[in-house]
């Protein structure tokens, strides 16, 4: 039986309360004054030229013959989380990236098993920045104009590395940040050049089972982190950053060493003689304007120069081969060593290698549905004179790109560069909804040139080869559907 007064009112609840602090996007979590925002995306992409998302060049598919795949097509999925309190020191954030990729075409007719991707998981609170994010040495965000990464600045990308960094905010848009860094990621190959293994190689375009110079990456352990500072500002007009970085080089072992027997031969003996240490080190600058006419419309560009760390110059960057009518190669390390006296007046320690390179790009919207990109990049690799005149003593050892050795060098200078030129148009047909399509070009100026003989790989023929400057094109297209509140 109902009251005079009419059914009894049921009172709404409130279960999510929408929180403005920090933009769009954010809820309470219930019962808390924390804020929580959920994002992610759903992507597919298709490569022509860049199997497993990466240029040829730095892949097997390099090789540009019938057993190399020169096609794939990548789904991948990403979820993030930025959940953030106010608290009397200020925002205590946690925020972490994740997702699953699943790439096929690469191996044959078999799909590549999931590959699960930790791109972040860090802390922010009172100016600290802990867990896994980008390097504070990076500033070009290669993302916002291309699909492919080019490679040519000092940022991990979406990958990331673990840090331990703090931020000083000095008001008006400036401030400044030390972080220390994993260094074996942001590290490359120390490479010893004495080292010699006995393994499939060739004679005169023969092809054989002979003893040829192999070296390998002989890289010390991880003794300290990378040291990375950098000055920055922001402003309406855009930002601009300096930084710098300091990073451990060493090798393991000397091989071989004359005197030692248990030396002989052997690498990575305790005991035998060790190459010193030096300090690898990095400086760069970036700059991003907003054009005066829209300012979605972007100028952006780094350049950066190491002795030693290349990395920070080129943070996704390794060796690089590239063979169609003839082969291009070139070695990306941050030092080579060899036993002492290799050459006169040698003393077997590292010889760091110079590395300097950028990119620059520029985005214009056509309209607000419509964007156009063009990015262009360049590497610089260089040796010192010891290193070439220890590399020529042993007949032009540390010539090779991964398992691929090169023997009978006839111009043994393994200084060498590369560039890259793309354009990518994205097209957005609804919110949150992109539909892409990039072209690049890039060219291998090779180290080397003259000729040489190769040994087998990717089915390639063994044999006596042109090494000269290779070039290739590159497709890539996407779909992606974006999600936030």
């Amino acid at each position: 039986m109902h009251s005079v007064f009419g059914p009894p009112r049921v009172r709404s609840v409130e279960y999510v309360k929408i929180c403005s602090l920090y933009g769009v996007g954010y809820y309470y979590i219930p019962g808390t004054d924390t804020c929580i925002k959920i994002g992610g995306y759903v992507r597919w992409e298709g490569y022509h030229n860049a199997p497993t998302g990466n240029y040829a060049n730095h892949t097997a598919a390099g090789a540009f013959n019938r057993s190399t795949n020169t096609f794939a097509q990548q789904a991948r999925f990403r979820l993030s989380t930025d959940v953030r309190t106010q608290t009397e020191y200020g925002t205590l954030r946690s925020y972490f990236a994740f997702g699953v990729n699943t790439l096929n075409g690469v191996t044959g007719d078999v799909a590549t098993a999931p590959a699960l991707a930790m791109e972040r998981a860090f802390i922010q609170f009172a100016g600290f920045t802990i867990g896994r994010s980008d390097t504070f040495f990076a500033f070009y965000n290669g993302a916002a104009y291309g699909l492919v990464p080019l490679r040519f600045d000092g940022s991990t990308g979406p990958g990331g590395l673990n840090v331990f960094a703090y931020t000083w905010q000095f008001g008006n848009g400036l401030s400044a940040s030390v972080s220390l860094e994993d260094q074996t990621q942001m590290g490359a190959a120390v490479v010893d050049l004495s080292q010699t293994v006995t393994g499939v190689g060739i004679v005169a375009g023969v092809p054989g089972v002979v003893t040829t110079a192999t070296p390998a990456d002989d890289r010390i352990g991880q003794r300290m982190p990378n040291i990375v500072a950098n000055l920055r500002v922001d402003q309406a007009w855009g930002s601009a950053q300096i930084m710098g970085a300091l990073h451990d080089v060493g090798g393991r072992y000397h091989a071989g060493v004359a005197g030692t027997p248990a030396c002989q031969g052997a690498g990575n003996v305790t005991g035998c003689s060790y190459p010193g240490n030096e300090l690898g080190w990095a400086v760069g600058a970036g700059l991003t304007l907003k054009m005066p006419w829209d300012a979605k419309d972007t100028l952006s560009g780094v350049i950066a120069y190491s002795e030693g760390a290349g990395a920070y110059v080129a943070s996704l960057q390794n060796n690089n081969f590239v063979h169609k009518q003839g082969v291009a190669v070139g070695q990306f390390t941050d030092a080579v060593f060899a036993n002492p006296g290799t050459v006169a007046g040698y003393n077997g320690g590292v010889e760091l290698t110079q590395t300097w390179g950028g990119t620059i790009a520029f985005e214009h919207y056509w309209t607000p549905s419509l964007r156009t990109s063009w990015v262009a990049g360049y590497l610089n690799v260089e040796y010192s004179d010891t290193a070439k005149a220890i590399m020529a003593a042993g007949a032009c050892a540390g010539a090779r790109f991964g398992t691929v050795a090169l023997t009978n060098v006839s111009n043994c200078n393994p200084d060498w560069s590369s560039y890259r030129l793309a354009s990518r148009t994205m097209w957005n047909p609804v919110a949150n909804l992109d539909v892409g399509l990039e072209v690049a070009y890039t060219k291998v100026n090779t180290a080397y040139a003259g000729t040489a003989d190769v040994s087998t790989f990717q089915n390639m023929a063994a044999g006596n080869y042109a090494i000269e400057d290779q070039s290739f094109w590159t497709a890539t297209v996407r779909v992606q559907r974006s999600f936030w509140p």
